[in-house]
């Protein structure tokens, strides 16, 4: 090549090896990217507690379709254990269901409820219970 052809292309000024508006705007891009992933994880934990959510809301409602068991009252008798009184037919069953055991504990007669709910004969009366106002107003002292 000749020398007056090197001469007319005109020298490209220096570059610094990391041009501060480039380091700039990859830093910049970086913490926009992690916003967004935070943002993203947000969502998608929003959205696993709402199906949570409306699992737990939902699973009381009736289903459709004549039902043929029903529960009729169930009581924790531990951390996870609990005894349930099913209605099957024309009979009820009590049953004591654990971690990993359902067994039948007695078969009670249909007509041993009355309308009124269980028989509560032998059992402690439960003390009446005052309202919360009450109770408030009793602990600062503000009388009746």
């Amino acid at each position: 090549m000749s020398q007056p052809l090197l001469d007319a292309v005109p020298a490209a000024a220096p570059a610094p090896f990391a041009a501060p508006q480039a380091a700039g705007h990859a830093a910049a891009s970086a913490a926009s990217g992690a916003g967004e992933v935070l943002v993203a994880l947000g969502v998608v934990l929003l959205v696993i507690f709402a199906c949570a959510w409306a699992m737990k809301r939902l699973r009381g409602l009736p289903r459709g379709g004549a039902r043929v068991l029903a529960i009729v009252d169930e009581l924790a008798v531990g951390q996870k254990e609990r005894v349930v009184l099913l209605a099957c037919g024309g009979s009820r069953l009590l049953i004591g269901v654990s971690a990993g055991q359902v067994s039948l504990l007695q078969e009670v007669p249909a007509d041993a409820f009355s309308s009124a709910g269980p028989d509560t004969a032998g059992l402690p009366s439960k003390a009446p219970q005052a309202d919360f106002r009450a109770l408030l107003r009793r602990s600062l002292g503000l009388g009746k």
